[in-house]
């Protein structure tokens, strides 16, 4: 994950800057403190995630989802800021990486 200062260009909203940075609008929201839609030249901290999208299907569920993928409910719940999924609902997964130490991102 990476850290980046953010400045709010004309016509940007929560959830294209969300996309540009594959993080979640909550997120964004959470740590700039922010109440509702960022104005242009305001300056947003944003921890770009490694993600990618996906959409839920018929069946899926959080846990289900983080199994496919060998990561843990956790970071696919604090990424998109949900306790549950539905059918069509498109989500963020997070990467799963090794670091150099030999740890893994959004692992169990």
């Amino acid at each position: 994950m990476k850290t980046v200062l953010y400045t709010v260009k004309k016509g940007d909203t929560l959830p294209s800057i969300a996309a540009k940075f594959h993080t979640s609008q909550s997120v964004i929201a959470e740590r700039n403190n922010l109440k509702g839609q960022p104005f242009e030249g305001m300056k947003l901290i944003i921890d770009e995630q490694e993600a990618f999208g996906y959409t839920v299907r018929p069946f899926d569920s959080i846990r289900s989802i983080a199994a496919k993928f060998g990561i843990s409910e956790e970071s696919i719940e604090s990424l998109n800021g949900v306790s549950a999924v539905f059918v069509g609902q498109r989500i963020l997964v997070p990467e799963k990486t090794k670091h150099g130490d030999g740890r893994q991102t959004g692992c169990n």
